[in-house]
């Protein structure tokens, strides 16, 4: 699949997290697989501020490349500006979060707010295109809520502004993330656009995304919390589309080393302070239904260092050899 001028070698895409998607995180989806990575969203009033904190998510390395930075906004002037302040950054694709459901996103008149006004988002993404030279892309819901217009609609529009590609999350903004994806939504957008379009909600499994390119017709698939503590998901939707192999499952001593890993480098990226305090949720992620982890997380959680955390992870590896006496009957399929 090609983004205007960027080739994407293959089916699947890690989705822009606020608090999750940093370098370390993307780093391991990316060496599991993982064809192209979303950072999180920044602002674009902060691009314009030069706040410092708006500044640190458009870092990334080198190795993560095709990179995509995202921005949000309400302004198209204002997110004109912010797309040329991010384009200096050298990105290889700019994605406009059309789709965050966040009260304090909304209240701005930015995210999932965009969806009632498809106009709006026309001349957002118009400005921003005539901004920079790099391709523009755009993450989208279903709508604000049922009574949205349609996404054939919408998606029209932005193609007609000059739009790259589109990503569609086929909840409302009213759903947040509950109940099902409708991918139906998925399948009436593409028939409506020429731009590539990826698909976005429920998939878990290779079988799902196997699933939703041929109920949808999708250009491509994008994880989300299925990613979140699973980095390893990448790879075995990569192997499964292009293969058909079904990849072994990892073991939990396995997934102990490969958190260790990202919290190695979120201390060597961000420092001792960040990895500290930001890697307990990931922790709880890979930890999530590994036997014997109860205690585990309640002493992550209440480590005053990381060399003690690191510590507390060691010896749970431990823990994990002495009891995993038949490592078949112990692997985990995610």
């Amino acid at each position: 699949m090609k983004i205007g001028n960027v080739k994407i070698d293959g089916f699947s895409a890690l989705a822009p997290l606020a608090g999750v998607t940093d370098i370390p995180f993307r780093m391991m989806c990316k060496e599991a697989g993982a064809p192209i990575v979303f950072s999180e969203m920044v602002s674009s009033e902060g691009l314009i501020r030069g706040s410092e904190k708006t500044n640190r998510y458009l870092e990334y390395l080198e190795e993560e490349r095709p990179v995509v930075l995202q921005i949000f906004g309400g302004k198209p002037e204002v997110m004109a500006e912010g797309a040329r302040i991010m384009e200096e950054r050298g990105p290889d694709i700019i994605d406009i979060n059309f789709g965050c459901p966040v009260k304090k996103v909304v209240k701005n008149n930015a995210g999932s707010a965009l969806l009632k006004d498809p106009m709006l988002m026309g001349r957002i993404v118009e400005a921003m295109v005539k901004a920079v030279k790099v391709p523009v892309t755009a993450k989208i819901r279903s709508g604000w809520d049922d009574k949205a217009p349609p996404v054939t609609e919408t998606g029209k529009i932005l193609e007609q502004a000059g739009i790259s590609a589109i990503t569609i999350h086929p909840r409302t903004r009213k759903q947040q993330f509950k109940g099902n994806a409708n991918w139906t939504e998925i399948e009436k957008l593409k028939k409506a656009v020429t731009v590539p379009v990826i698909g976005n909600g429920d998939i878990k499994t290779p079988a799902d995304a196997k699933q939703m390119f041929e109920e949808t017709g999708c250009d491509m698939v994008m994880v989300g919390r299925a990613a979140m503590g699973r980095p390893w998901i990448f790879g075995e939707i990569e192997k499964f589309l292009s293969k058909g192999m079904i990849l072994p499952a990892m073991t939990p001593v396995e997934i102990v080393k490969i958190c260790l890993k990202q919290y190695k480098r979120s201390v060597d990226i961000y420092g001792k302070r960040y990895a500290l305090n930001t890697m307990k949720k990931h922790i709880a992620w890979y930890l999530k239904s590994l036997p014997g982890n109860s205690n585990v997380k309640n002493s992550v959680f209440t480590a005053k260092d990381t060399e003690e955390t690191r510590e507390i992870l060691g010896e749970y590896i431990e823990y994990l050899k002495d009891h995993d006496t038949d490592l078949e009957d112990n692997k985990l399929a995610g």
